[in-house]
């Protein structure tokens, strides 16, 4: 039995760890990181304006597209991660921790090493998926060849982000998020610009800001986890080492599956969505791809809440600590209810001036503020979903989030199937109620979480 001294020590963790103000601090740095990602796109696109040749634009968004599909599909390195480090740090076991920094590193430069030499097959994949012209298609193919030689440090880089979230080292993740894109922008700059380069210059500031970003994020958590990691090279070497133990690579791969049947689940359903918008004719397909720029934007800020949820989730279970879990999914959802809430009403207040920002053709402005409405009910109908990707990630229950995932999709199927005689208002209803139905479907499952802290 423990004494009213361990009783007190306890229950004052699970104040400060579950407390309003330790949340937000783990929180803002992720959101204030994430403001710079779709800085990216939108410089590369600039930047391409400036070449008379609007095959370079193509060649840049349709390659851009293809990195976007690979680093989600492998975003498992990342989830997988935090789960397991978030409750090894709930344990206090730093051998593990050790452990999953390293295993992870290692799945990554493998998955990395074959994405490289699977240059060809990419390149017959994507020229039979994509219509586009010889030239278009010859860029595109220019910009994945030479961007492919980041995809170890990317990898690389979602397995220490995975890290850093697990331990709740928010900021070192703010410093890698931000460094990495920041970079990214001044070296398109600095290679199209200034040495007068293509498209192979934007390749070539993504590769250069990957390792950037890889080579400072490990030098910081080398420094920061110094204590942890002494005598981990040596460990690293040994015969039979700790980190390629079987079982441990079985559970991972095991998580990392179920991970990547749902991401291709949920990419499958925003692929039925726009798809169904296409045969409503070009203007309406236009419009649906601007409420999925809005959605990507509102994603950002709901990720960081959900962050914090991941880290915080695994740490309660790590700590078998029912009533730090409860307190912090209660507190994580009402925040990121709140934040849903005002981000909801600036989209609505903001109508026109955000919808011109995105276009200037007349009948696209008009079509999408018909259906504005919609948008701003986003962040409501998704934040739930977010948030309980969040809990389900940090309790390392994958199979759980494919099962819901796969019950989110059928019922959006039957959704997209009734919507149809409706037209494009009917397909955004069936989005709307989709992101929604993501979110209960695992509410419904979360009395599995709570039995793990017990």
């Amino acid at each position: 039995m423990k004494n009213e001294t361990q009783l007190q020590k306890e229950r004052a963790i699970r104040l400060q760890k579950a407390s309003w103000f330790h949340i937000w601090s783990i929180s803002w740095p992720v959101f204030l990181a994430n403001i710079t990602i779709p800085l990216v796109g939108a410089v590369d696109t600039a930047v391409m304006g400036r070449i008379p040749n609007l095959a370079y634009i193509g060649g840049v968004s349709l390659g851009t597209l293809v990195f976007s599909f690979l680093y989600f599909g492998f975003g498992f390195l990342r989830m997988c991660t935090t789960g397991l480090v978030a409750q090894a740090h709930g344990r206090n076991d730093e051998a593990e921790i050790e452990n999953l920094l390293i295993r992870g590193l290692v799945i990554a430069f493998i998955l990395g090493a074959i994405a490289i030499l699977a240059t060809p097959v990419i390149h017959k994949v994507t020229a039979n998926l994509f219509a586009a012209s010889n030239s278009v298609e010859t860029h595109m193919q220019t910009y994945v060849e030479i961007r492919l030689f980041a995809a170890p440090a990317a990898f690389g880089n979602m397995v220490l982000l995975g890290c850093l979230f697990g331990r709740q080292q928010m900021r070192l993740c703010m410093a890698q998020i931000i460094v990495v894109n920041i970079s990214n922008l001044i070296l398109n700059i600095f290679f199209v610009v200034g040495f007068g380069m293509k498209i192979e210059g934007i390749a070539l500031a993504s590769v250069a800001a990957q390792w950037l970003g890889f080579t400072l994020t490990l030098g910081l958590i080398g420094w920061q986890w110094r204590e942890m990691l002494r005598g981990s090279m040596s460990r690293f070497f040994m015969r039979n080492p700790a980190w390629l133990d079987l079982h441990a690579l079985g559970q991972f791969f095991s998580l990392s599956i179920d991970l990547i049947l749902r991401t291709l689940m949920l990419l499958t359903c925003e692929a039925i969505f726009l798809n169904n918008a296409a045969g409503f004719g070009d203007v309406e397909l236009a419009a649906a791809q601007l409420v999925m720029v809005m959605f990507g934007m509102i994603s950002f800020g709901l990720d960081s809440y959900a962050h914090a949820t991941e880290a915080l989730v695994g740490e309660a279970i790590g700590r078998k600590d029912s009533n730090m879990l409860a307190l912090v999914i209660k507190r994580t959802n009402a925040l990121a209810f709140a934040s849903a809430l005002v981000i909801g009403v600036v989209i609505f207040a903001g109508e026109m001036t955000i919808i011109r920002a995105l276009t200037n053709q007349k009948q696209l402005i008009e079509l999408t503020a018909l259906h504005w409405n919609w948008v701003a009910v986003m962040p409501i109908a998704a934040f739930l979903a977010f948030q309980m990707d969040g809990v389900f990630v940090g309790a390392t229950r994958s199979r759980d989030m494919r099962n819901a995932m796969f019950v989110s999709m059928t019922v959006f199927i039957a959704l997209i199937l009734l919507a149809a005689p409706y037209g494009l208002p009917g397909l955004l209803a069936a989005f709307t109620l989709w992101l929604g139905m993501r979110g209960l479907t695992l509410l419904l499952l979360l009395p599995k979480v709570i039995r793990l802290a017990i």
